[in-house]
């Protein structure tokens, strides 16, 4: 049985009960508030049932205040005052078995079966709730449960597309770049064959100037390339290569750099052949011809650089 360690309930019609009549009509209404000490009592010990011997008798009249004084309220209790307070309480517990039913006993230890009831029922629906919060708790584990595998599940599907999306993200970004380096790589041959095809037909001559402009200035393009064809045509090729030279040691890099060198050679040449830089005979303007006349040279320059130009070359 259950230990009801708080409280009971304390029916609001129990004076309506024909038990406590009895009871009142024996004893008095004073055993009105024995009955309800002694209910408090059974109610704190231990399966609600108290010993019946001396020592729980002599305890309960002293609590009870049963004694030959108040003992005289009760028809049974008054024929015996006389006798002692533990003895007036067994006979006030004998009369609630015998002549009112509201207490049992089995000659070891009594009892309300009332309270006991009421204890029972109490402690069956105490078992009922804890029953239904299982059931629930156990339906509400399953029910999570069954959502943390559908979570776990989501999750799975999620990883797994996840991880089919960086491995096509991975496998497109390496496409990508094969693709591009295969368009460099394809790029560069065909500069290569460009830079090829456009020496193929060359003459040998003029492959040493290209060579020479490469290793010391740099690539040549198809409109560098016409340049020094027509230097090579205009000056001659190693009259070129000299202008690549001097303008790899001067740090030009340009076809540009390389023409006002080969022209500025040129002049060079054409100046030490004229003897300009060596006759102290005065300007041309003041040099005659052999025949004693004065050189127009207004008309004459052209035909005398036609003239030297043969011996340059």
């Amino acid at each position: 049985m259950a230990f009801v360690k708080t409280y009971f309930s304390h029916d609001i019609n129990t004076l309506a009960d024909p038990k406590i009549a009895i009871m009142i009509n024996i004893h008095g209404i004073i055993s009105y508030a024995w009955w309800w000490i002694l209910l408090e009592k059974l109610a704190e010990a231990n399966d609600n049932k108290l010993p019946c011997n001396k020592v729980t008798f002599l305890g309960l009249s002293i609590v009870m205040e049963i004694n030959p004084e108040t003992a005289k309220f009760s028809t049974r209790l008054a024929n015996v005052a006389s006798a002692s307070n533990a003895k007036l309480l067994e006979i006030f517990i004998k009369s609630l078995v015998e002549d009112c039913n509201l207490l049992e006993t089995d000659g070891e230890y009594f009892w309300s079966p009332g309270m006991l009831n009421r204890v029972n029922l109490r402690e069956a629906k105490n078992c009922e709730l804890r029953e239904k919060r299982r059931q629930a708790g156990r339906l509400g584990g399953l029910a999570k449960s069954k959502n943390a595998k559908q979570n776990v599940a989501s999750a799975k599907h999620l990883l797994a597309g996840a991880k089919q999306n960086l491995a096509s993200l991975a496998n497109n970004i390496k496409e990508n770049n094969i693709k591009d380096i295969r368009e460099r790589e394809e790029t560069r041959e065909t500069n290569i064959e460009n830079h090829i095809s456009m020496f193929e037909n060359e003459k040998q001559n003029n492959k040493a100037v290209y060579d020479l402009y490469m290793k010391s200035i740099g690539d040549i393009s198809p409109v560098i390339k016409e340049r020094l064809d027509d230097l090579v045509e205009t000056y001659g090729s190693e009259r070129v290569i000299v202008a690549v030279n001097t303008t790899a040691e001067n740090g030009g890099n340009s076809i540009k750099y390389v023409e006002t060198v080969a022209a500025g050679n040129l002049k060079k040449e054409v100046n030490q052949a004229n003897g300009t830089n060596k006759r102290g005979g005065g300007t041309r303007k003041t040099q005659t011809k052999t025949d004693g006349t004065e050189v127009d040279w207004s008309k004459e320059t052209g035909e005398w650089i036609l003239s030297v130009l043969p011996c340059l070359f």
